[in-house]
């Protein structure tokens, strides 16, 4: 970036955008908590908005039929009692004769008073004589202590009075039937109601509409939805049960739980692997990096080389030539003196040698590939040094189990199988074994394996044995490895080594079997 800043992961990115998502459904979720509490309250309301309604109507409705069932009762009894007066004036009753009219007309009893200070009444003392409550007035009367209706019929011509009783008993049923209590106790009885209750108002007087306000309390061990609302001077306690809200945000807290750990596993897995991808990327941007500044060192490597060539290999040819000649023409020298000439031929062999191996490494390997057969060539090899192998005790052993031809330049692999019998040969100097192997993958490649037990080589530093520069011998250059691995590429293939087990080292060579598209 322009500011130097590193950019946000993908992984990291994706971790704060699925982040994100969870407080917005965290957020969802809440609101819809909330919007369930809200319409469960608004339910209350509007049911404890009906009962106050129910209760209001049957208490008018138990008024209303009190009148009605009165009006009728005075209807009635202001019949009987013209009826009874008229008869009276007719033929007057016996107290018998009363009696028996008000058992067969369902009356409790009969008094008349026929204004000269006589009094007749069926059956006997069935209203106290002297009872405060008795009505003086005519019309309809109720003596509740004593549970009659009572109707006073004066007849104004002859001062007399006929006075009619009858039990106010199926009033009270109506009123029982019609009353608050029974609808309460209804109500109660109704599924999903703990409970209603009538009370005087405590706050205030009554209002001329219903105005519910709900809280929430503990009834018998359950909780319930309380609204109070008043209606005609009385405030009335509907009580809903409030486990249909509970159930209900026990399902939102089920589905929120189920989705948030589908949310938290999804944005997991697509961290985790656009993790790997990024760090495949990274790596693979590195790998290539890596080449980029081999192909760089390469270059710079032959130029160099080119000047090594010129400058150090003609100088080293030069010295060879006149101590080779020195020690052919002199006759005065001294052993030692030609031991000393000897040495020095010998370390500008060895600089002659490295400077050969560092034109090979500089030097592009560019195959001319033509069919040839790799198993020959592996057997050619064999053959050669297998006199160095007598005479340095190393058993040679072979299974070749490919022998089709393949594209490959015959000189490089030549250089490439030489090097392997070469450093297998002389990392056992005092005897050992060499096991080589061929064989086909599926037709499409060609694998040479050369096992031996003379490196010592630790298992995280098989790799390192590919790389420039690294021997394990004192006089080597390391580069022989490393040339051969540049080879095989080239070719379209790869080299591996490995430490199958202790004092063992297996190098294999994998070659394409058949002609790429791609290839030269």
């Amino acid at each position: 970036m322009a500011d130097g800043r590193k950019p946000l992961p993908l992984w990291a990115a994706n971790l704060f955008v699925f982040s994100l998502l969870f407080c917005v459904v965290t957020v969802y979720f809440l609101w819809q908590v909330h919007q369930a509490k809200k319409e469960f309250l608004n339910h209350v309301e509007e049911h404890a908005a009906m009962v106050a309604e129910v209760v209001q109507l049957s208490a008018r409705g138990s008024v209303l039929a009190q009148r009605a069932a009165e009006e009728i009762l005075e209807s009635f009894l202001g019949n009987t009692a013209r009826f009874v007066d008229y008869l009276d004036r007719i033929e007057p009753f016996t107290p018998e004769e009363l009696t028996a009219f008000s058992q067969e007309t369902g009356l409790t009893g009969i008094r008349i008073d026929r204004g000269n200070g006589e009094q007749v009444e069926g059956p006997a003392q069935w209203l106290p004589a002297h009872d405060p409550a008795r009505p003086s007035n005519p019309g309809l009367g109720h003596l509740s202590d004593l549970h009659l209706y009572l109707f006073s019929w004066p007849d104004k011509g002859n001062s007399s009075r006929v006075v009619v009783g009858m039990s106010d008993a199926q009033v009270r049923t109506i009123q029982e039937h019609l009353g608050l209590d029974n609808v309460v106790r209804t109500l109660a009885g109704i599924p999903r109601i703990g409970y209603v209750k009538v009370a005087a108002p405590s706050r205030g007087g009554p209002e001329a509409a219903p105005a519910a306000s709900v809280t929430m309390k503990e009834h018998e061990g359950r909780r319930v939805a309380e609204a109070l609302v008043s209606v005609d001077g009385k405030e009335i306690a509907v009580a809903l049960d409030a486990g249909y809200l509970n159930r209900a945000i026990g399902r939102l807290w089920r589905d929120f739980f189920l989705f948030s750990a589908a949310l938290a596993l999804l944005g997991a897995v697509l961290s985790i692997v656009l993790y790997r991808r990024q760090a495949a990327h990274l790596a693979q941007i590195q790998k290539i990096d890596g080449q980029l500044a081999l192909e760089r060192e390469n270059a710079a490597l032959g130029r160099s080389a080119a000047a090594i060539a010129h400058e150090v290999r003609n100088p080293l040819n030069v010295l060879s030539m006149g101590l080779q000649r020195l020690l052919m023409e002199s006759k005065a020298l001294s052993d030692d003196n030609r031991h000393l000439v000897d040495l020095m031929l010998g370390a500008v062999k060895r600089a002659n040698t490295s400077v050969e191996g560092l034109l090979k490494y500089a030097r592009p390997q560019k195959p001319f590939k033509k069919p040839m057969r790799l198993d020959l060539l592996l057997e050619n090899m064999l053959h050669l040094y297998e006199p160095q192998c007598e005479a340095s005790g190393i058993r040679v052993t072979r299974r070749i189990a490919f022998q089709t031809p393949i594209p490959g330049d015959p000189n490089l692999l030549g250089q490439v199988v030489e090097n392997l019998l070469k450093n297998a040969i002389e990392a056992q100097p005092g005897g050992g074994n060499i096991h080589v192997e061929m064989f086909s993958e599926q037709d499409a490649w060609v694998s040479l394996k050369v096992t031996n037990r003379g490196f010592t080589l630790k298992p995280e530093e098989s790799e390192r044995i590919l790389e420039p520069y690294f021997t394990t011998k004192p006089d080597g250059t390391g580069l022989g490895l490393t040339i051969s691995r540049r080879i095989v590429e080239a070719h379209g293939g790869k080299i591996t080594v490995r430490v199958p087990k202790p004092e063992t080292v297996e190098i294999s060579i994998e070659l394409p079997a058949t002609a790429s598209e791609n290839s030269p």
